[in-house]
């Protein structure tokens, strides 16, 4: 008995993807399914013997599939209406991949503390930090007995200052000391609390509070904090309600921070490498006050200046 055409066409409609397809909506699927019936030949000879009837019939379907595979790949690329956007009806616009929807602060801040969870830990003969603030450059070499050398501004010549170790929030802190900082936020952060309460016994909450975000923003900027501190330290920082993304902006990513009615925190996060590269919130020996924008660079170095 003769195959039946309709038995063919139905075996390739069979090899087509379903309307419901993801990827294949269901009028580029009757396009593709009409070029492929096109290409199918009802007049081939009916009076064939059996034993040929078989290879003819592959034939067919080879080519008949060949065409699907040309013609989803035109479909694909093209688009129904030859625009090459991808759709019938739609603009270009339309068919663009959706856009990220913009990261909060809070976000931003935790991604820097896996970031900066997985660096790896470096070191050096002395811990370098250069401050820039609206014009004042103030450079330190600090070495991990605490000992220090500063550039003085002006001759530019470099002087030994004596053990001064490091400051955290206020809180004098040698390096052996910042090595042993407690690695999960909450317990970072109340480990400045209490050492912030020790130091300035007599300050207010809101004076503390300044203290202690300062103090974490140095564990991030300007101290040389084990990754798994460091990362504990922007949780503790995202941790803050008021945590607000402003942006992209000049050295990576721009945060504001509320402390109830104070002026607003700034800072910059370079989210390649989880530094913080700029902050308004200076720790001084009067205590935290949020000012001008400053610039900080801090990192290991084997060589001391002269």
């Amino acid at each position: 008995m003769n195959a039946d055409p309709r038995d063919v066409r139905a075996d390739l409609a069979g090899l087509l993807p379903a309307p419901a397809e993801r990827d294949l909506p269901s009028d580029r699927h009757r396009l593709i399914q009409e070029f492929v019936m096109t290409q199918i030949h009802p007049d081939y000879p009916s009076a064939a013997p059996a034993s040929r009837r078989a290879p003819r019939r592959r034939l067919i379907l080879a080519s008949a599939l060949s065409a699907v595979a040309a013609a989803t790949a035109a479909v694909a690329l093209v688009g129904v209406d030859g625009t090459g956007t991808g759709g019938g009806t739609g603009s270009a616009a339309d068919n663009r991949p959706p856009v990220a929807a913009e990261r909060s602060g809070q976000q931003i801040l935790l991604a820097a503390a896996t970031t900066a969870g997985q660096r790896p830990a470096t070191s050096g003969s002395y811990w370098f930090r250069r401050t820039e603030c609206t014009g004042d450059t103030q450079e330190i070499w600090t070495r991990k007995d605490g000992r220090a050398w500063v550039r003085v501004a002006g001759s530019g010549k470099v002087r030994e200052l004596g053990s001064v170790g490091f400051s955290l929030g206020g809180v004098d802190a040698s390096f052996a000391q910042l090595q042993k900082l407690p690695a999960r936020p909450a317990a970072l952060k109340r480990w400045i609390t209490e050492a912030v309460a020790k130091t300035e016994p007599g300050s207010d909450a809101a004076t503390r509070e300044r203290l202690v975000l300062g103090g974490l923003l140095d564990l991030l900027a300007k101290l040389p904090a084990p990754p798994a501190v460091r990362a504990a330290a922007f949780e503790a920082v995202a941790g803050y309600s008021g945590v607000t993304n402003t942006g992209a902006t000049e050295g990576g990513q721009g945060l504001s921070i509320r402390l109830g009615a104070e002026p607003l925190v700034r800072l910059v996060v370079d989210p390649a490498t989880a530094q913080i590269r700029q902050t308004n919130l200076v720790v001084l020996a009067s205590g935290a006050r949020p000012s001008a924008m400053c610039t900080v660079t801090a990192e290991w170095t084997d060589q001391l200046p002269r």
